[in-house]
């Protein structure tokens, strides 16, 4: 794995080449300043896997870099660990916006990144795998559907949402705000009723349309807040906001409803494409590193809410003791 790092200290350069190679990844390349960085990037003989970015340099910072990478064809999904001693929400937040997968503040942990770089290193090789897999869709025992190359669970990339962001990059900006900034944040689950049906009715096109047009309904109620969102497969998306009271979520519910009823959205055949939407409560992030707990509360909440407005009453999980 080819991993470049761009700081304009050259003690923090050379401390993460030592690092680097110490921890086995051997393959490693330093810029002392983002124009350089890109310069490297966009060499005709040159990929890298996963860059690692000070936020505060001159002329090019960090996030433009990072902004800018997301833009660069090769680049549109290669990790980037922004390394910085920025710790303020706002720069955090345009980190984010920006296309970083993750950020660590300075002075940093070797340890702890060198655990996160042998994550990326990880996915890095489960992306190349399922890359070389993607022939082999359709074989016998696939639970991929006929129709479209994606189960429902999975992450899909939806395109033109402002604010939407990979679903591994929302996770760790909830780690950093689990640290810095719980009081004033809230995390809400929001699902696309139906979805199954919507999925296995239509095309992947109008599938993909749906749930576009679910994150733009959903981009338009949240506009006046500061959030981040992300898609987590089965129809349900995930939004972070900066925002300190946590209040019943039917009003919001009740704006996107009326966004996506404006919208008259059809299928291909001009038959109506009713999509609508459940919201569930929001929560605070918990005080943890292991933020899947927030998420999987966000979204049993969102399943609540679904069947109370179905009238259905979710049965408790209770184990009988016989005698």
């Amino acid at each position: 794995m080819k991993i470049l790092a761009v700081d304009d200290e050259p003690f923090i350069l050379e401390l993460l080449s030592i690092a680097m190679t110490r921890a086995g990844f051997t393959d490693i390349s330093t810029a002392s300043s983002g124009e350089i960085a890109m310069a490297m990037m966009t060499q005709d003989d040159t990929d890298f896997d996963c860059l690692l970015v000070d936020i505060s340099m001159p002329g090019m910072g960090g996030i433009e870099l990072c902004r800018i990478a997301r833009e660069t064809p090769g680049y549109e999904d290669t990790p980037i660990i922004m390394l910085t001693a920025m710790a303020e929400r706002e720069y955090i937040d345009r980190a984010f916006l920006a296309g970083a997968t993750d950020y660590m503040k300075k002075p940093f942990n070797i340890v702890e990144l060198d655990a996160r770089i042998r994550l990326i290193e990880k996915l890095f090789t489960a992306r190349q795998k399922a890359a070389s897999d993607d022939t082999k869709v359709g074989d016998k025992g696939s639970t991929v559907s006929l129709k479209h190359s994606f189960d429902l669970s999975d992450e899909i990339e939806i395109e033109g949402i402002k604010n939407l962001i990979p679903y591994a990059s929302l996770t760790n900006y909830l780690v950093l705000l689990s640290q810095t900034s719980v009081a004033s944040s809230q995390v809400v689950a929001i699902g696309v009723d139906r979805i199954k049906v919507i999925y296995e009715r239509a095309t992947t096109g109008e599938f993909v349309y749906a749930l576009t047009e679910a994150a733009g309904a959903i981009g338009a109620a949240l506009a006046t807040n500061g959030y981040l969102m992300a898609y987590t497969g089965n129809g349900t998306f995930i939004a972070v906001l900066n925002d300190p009271s946590l209040e019943r979520c039917f009003w919001l519910e009740t704006v996107i409803l009326n966004w996506l009823d404006e919208r008259d959205t059809e299928y291909d055949n001009g038959d109506p494409l009713d999509i609508e939407v459940s919201v569930g409560n929001p929560i605070r992030p918990v005080l943890s590193r292991l933020q899947q707990q927030t998420i999987d509360r966000a979204i049993a909440r969102l399943e609540k809410r679904f069947l109370d407005k179905q009238g259905i009453t979710k049965q408790p999980n209770i184990r009988l003791i016989r005698p």
